[in-house]
């Protein structure tokens, strides 16, 4: 089969794929067996003797929820024969019965395309920059003296960049990779007046990488003493998304959920340094302060954090700025106590695993941060100071998604700060045993089957558990539930991922009349692919009966979320016009979910 003349190179991609069949070809690297809608075999990509990769063949995408590997039938066949992303698509091409053309630009693709010769430009430089550091003895001598060893070196690829663009487009064209695609990974930046040139050029080359283990930026540090900037970062672009990525992650991901704990730094030296003392739960944020997005993706892993930042003013700062991400995903945090001179890297060289490790067991936990923050003693502050500290630590706690999480710090502030019980009110720990108040979310039933693949480990909270489900119900049964989510504001979803993933899908829906996984995957980012392909595939029913059931729990799924909306709104409005409106609108809502009328 071969392309019309005039199939772009995103034509011919999307053809490829669509004529791949993703189990056949994955399957005669590795066994596959069935697993209901999909297919389970051991991944090559990590040591493991179980079948934790699961093949979704409605996707059209493969995912080891052990290693993180994933991505559709090309990027299998690049990453496991080790290719080009030109040379697996020609492999695919071949087995499909399409012939790719010699000659393409990236020009003529769309954003998925470029992505891919993005990342594989990265792939080509890392390869470089590390031959490169070999041949640079003042740079090795560089981090002996920082204390990185050789293992610790080709563990994370460090390279080095030379000054000279030559070497490295001598070997972009001896690859056949486009010009274009080292632009796209901002390997190559350009003047104003048109010049070319290596954005790392002179520095020593941290590779940074994504979940799945793909390269998909870099941080160059210099060597010169008085070098400005001292961190150059890769530009924002579709692969890299500083606000999302932390590094280190791909390394460090099994130690963090083996642990359920997770070490923040905030350097690429601080993580290698703790890699070598044998730490290997830590994650580095780099050119950034911690996010929502980074909590958002560490929640899964880990439920307690370890804050370990600079022990100067600017390193509390930065504590401070990374409380309410994991305070509001329900992450327990712990903060060492560094001297004000020191920073971790320093630290661990002068004290060792054991020393670090002693620190963070007398590490502050929130209540004490607050108390140190404030610079006194309890016996030694004013009862305004007091009130301050206490009314700072309340206003952090009430981001807890946990009521009793939150009324337990609380205690403890209170108590901490030597306040007297009846001083402070705030709202009583609910009794254990008492029935909550107001909707419930559903019941699982109606053949359902589970939520979650069970080999993504993908836990969410339980208030977020309904979100989910009307996720799964609207992929099943389109139709149904756009008519019953006519009125309700997605916006107003807690889980900012059941939220964008619900985004998308209903903009599909509105697009093309159907949501088909294949195309709505090929719409997503990363982090919302991999998040959708834990969610359990629920094919709509045969059976009348069943699919009534399932249509049921939709509606009613979707009430226990409009309540849930107006009972927050009722709970903090203050005007009583607008408390009696809402008050309306709860009756209404609950009368019409009855079977009556408005």
């Amino acid at each position: 089969m071969t392309p019309s003349s005039d199939s772009t190179f995103r034509d011919i991609i999307a053809q490829v794929k669509e004529n791949a069949d993703i189990v056949a070809i994955i399957g005669q690297y590795l066994p596959l067996k069935k697993a209901g809608s999909r297919w389970l075999g051991v991944c090559p990509f990590h040591h493991d003797r179980r079948p934790s990769m699961n093949v979704t063949p409605q996707m059209g995408i493969y995912k080891c929820f052990a290693c993180g590997a994933g991505g559709d039938v090309i990027r299998f066949v690049q990453d496991y024969e080790k290719l080009s992303f030109v040379d697996a698509l020609r492999a695919v091409a071949a087995r499909t019965g399409i012939q790719v053309p010699e000659k393409f630009s990236v020009s003529e693709g769309g954003g998925r395309e470029k992505t891919e010769l993005a990342l594989a430009a990265n792939q080509l430089a890392a390869a470089y920059y590390s031959e490169q550091i070999e041949k640079a003895p003042f740079v090795l001598d560089y981090l002996e003296k920082r204390g990185i060893n050789p293992e610790t070196r080709r563990q994370f690829q460090l390279g080095f960049a030379p000054d000279s663009l030559d070497g490295l487009l001598r070997r972009a064209e001896s690859r056949k990779l486009p010009l274009e695609a080292l632009s796209e990974a901002g390997i190559l930046g350009v003047t104003e007046g048109g010049r070319r040139y290596e954005r790392f050029g002179g520095r020593l080359v941290f590779p940074i990488w994504n979940l799945s283990g793909h390269i998909i930026g870099f941080g160059g540090r210099t060597l010169d003493p008085q070098g400005q900037p001292k961190y150059v970062n890769s530009p924002e672009s579709p692969l890299y998304h500083k606000s999302r990525v932390l590094y280190g992650f791909n390394f460090a991901r099994n130690a963090i959920d083996k642990a359920q704990e997770v070490v923040l730094v905030e350097g690429y030296m601080d993580l290698l340094s703790l890699w070598q003392a044998g730490i290997k739960n830590a994650v580095a944020v780099s050119g950034t302060a911690l996010t929502r997005d980074h909590v958002h993706i560490l929640g899964r892993f880990a439920k307690r954090a370890v804050l370990f930042f600079d022990g100067d003013g600017a390193g509390r700062k930065a504590v401070k700025r990374s409380l309410e991400p994991l305070l509001a995903q329900g992450v327990e945090i712990r903060v060492p106590v560094l001297p004000s001179q020191e920073d971790p890297d320093s630290f661990i060289r002068q004290n060792g695993a054991e020393g670090v490790l002693q620190l963070f067991a007398g590490g502050d936990d929130l209540a004490g941060f607050l108390l140190r923050e404030a610079g006194k003693e309890p016996e030694k502050m004013s009862p305004e100071e007091k009130d301050s500290v206490f009314k700072e630590g309340a206003a952090l706690m009430q981001l807890m998604p946990s009521e009793v999480v939150r009324q337990g710090h609380l205690e403890t502030l209170r108590k901490a700060l030597k306040i007297s019980a009846g001083a402070v009110s705030y709202a009583p720990v609910p009794q254990k045993g008492k029935p909550k108040q107001g909707p419930q979310p559903p019941a699982g039933g109606g053949g359902l089957p589970g939520l979650f693949v069970p080999e993504s480990g993908f836990r969410p909270r339980d208030e977020a558990i309904p979100e989910w489900q009307l996720l799964q119900l609207v992929l099943a049964y389109p139709g149904a539930a756009s008519e019953r989510l006519e009125h309700f504001d997605i916006d107003e979803l807690q889980d900012p991922v059941v939220r964008d993933l619900l985004d998308h899908a209903l903009a599909l829906l509105a697009e093309t009349g159907e949501i088909r996984l294949t195309e709505l995957s090929e719409r997503l980012p990363e982090n919302l692919r991999d998040a959708l392909l834990a969610v359990e595939n629920l094919e709509a029913a045969a059976d009348t009966e069943k699919s009534a059931s399932r249509l049921k729990m939709l509606g009613d799924i979707v009430y226990t979320l409009e309540m849930r909306v107006l009972k927050r709104r009722l709970s903090a409005e203050t005007d009583l016009a607008r408390h009696m409106e809402l008050q309306r609108q709860v009756k209404e809502l609950t009368h019409r979910n009855q079977g009556g009328t408005p």
